[in-house]
């Protein structure tokens, strides 16, 4: 398992992992609670970094001068100017 975890975006390895867990999960009711309990923190946790849904930006009306920024998730900083 630890070979695994080596590479996260590696998608192959992400579904032999996959299979690992539900093996391990099918064999030991423990775990397999144990690994729902951490799904469901680690989705819960994902929706408070992220934001969970739509963004939707407008701008309308007046007289707009300097930047604008419409954007859901930014991640880095910002720089405005030369």
């Amino acid at each position: 398992m630890t070979a695994l975890g080596t590479a996260a975006d590696d998608a192959e390895r992400a579904r032999e992992l996959a299979e690992v867990l539900a093996q391990r999960a099918g064999q030991d009711p423990a775990f397999a609670q144990a690994l729902e309990t951490w799904r469901h923190r680690a989705e819960a946790w994902d929706d408070a970094r992220t934001g969970a849904g739509d963004v939707h930006n407008e701008i309308s009306g007046g007289t707009f001068q300097g930047p604008v920024v419409q954007a859901r998730d930014i991640n880095g900083p910002l720089t405005f100017g030369p």
